[in-house]
């Protein structure tokens, strides 16, 4: 099992959000400096946490073919992956499968239904699909950014001014939240203070 600590998670979730931040802009993120975000990384990459970068389409760009579900039933169900049509194959019993199939028409979907030799149970147009983000399922002794106790279940994950906050709890993030504002007001009284004395002189 990998070991991960907070920092290794920090860094997941920044890449999640946006692959193509450079090593210089995540130790800016992490508050941390680039040697360090760029062992992280390598070590990341050689035990396969991260496998690859990678980007995110519109998904209307994807939209370009009609999508099917089909619960089907075969005995060869290594055809299956000879069509690069069939976009997803999802097994229940030995022989009962759900599979979605890609085509531009109705044409298309009989040739795959053919050429794999599949019996339909039943088919189903997909009219919409609707991607949820995954935050990863890893256990790590995560502490909160707000009261320093350990994590218990997952993260509350807060982004402030381009760096990643972890939270127990909402009262914690809440907490957090005004203790910043009261920061950046007093930091604007001081500014302005400042500015006022600068005119009278």
């Amino acid at each position: 099992m990998v070991k991960l600590d907070e920092l290794d998670l920090k860094l997941i979730y920044l890449l999640m959000d946006n692959s193509r931040l450079s090593i210089s802009e995540l130790a800016e993120r992490l508050g941390v400096s680039r040697p360090t975000v760029k062992a992280r990384l390598e070590r990341l990459e050689k035990e396969g946490v991260i496998q690859r970068y990678t980007i995110k389409l519109n998904p209307e760009l994807q939209r370009a073919h009609n999508v099917v579900a089909l619960i089907i039933k075969t005995d060869e169900p290594e055809k299956l992956e000879e069509f690069k049509e069939i976009i997803e194959i999802n097994r229940f019993t030995s022989k009962k499968y759900l599979i979605k199939v890609a085509v531009e028409d109705m044409e298309g979907l009989r040739n795959v239904i053919e050429g794999a030799g599949f019996e339909v149970l039943e088919i189903m147009p997909i009219l919409e699909s609707i991607e949820k983000e995954h935050p990863p399922k890893i256990k790590v002794p995560f502490k909160c950014d707000y009261c320093g106790k350990e994590i218990v279940g997952e993260p509350i994950v807060y982004k402030y001014h381009n760096r990643v906050y972890f939270f127990c709890c909402p009262t914690c993030l809440r907490e957090f939240k005004r203790t910043r504002e009261n920061i950046e007001k007093s930091k604007l009284k001081e500014h302005e203070i400042h500015a006022h004395e600068h005119h009278e002189h």
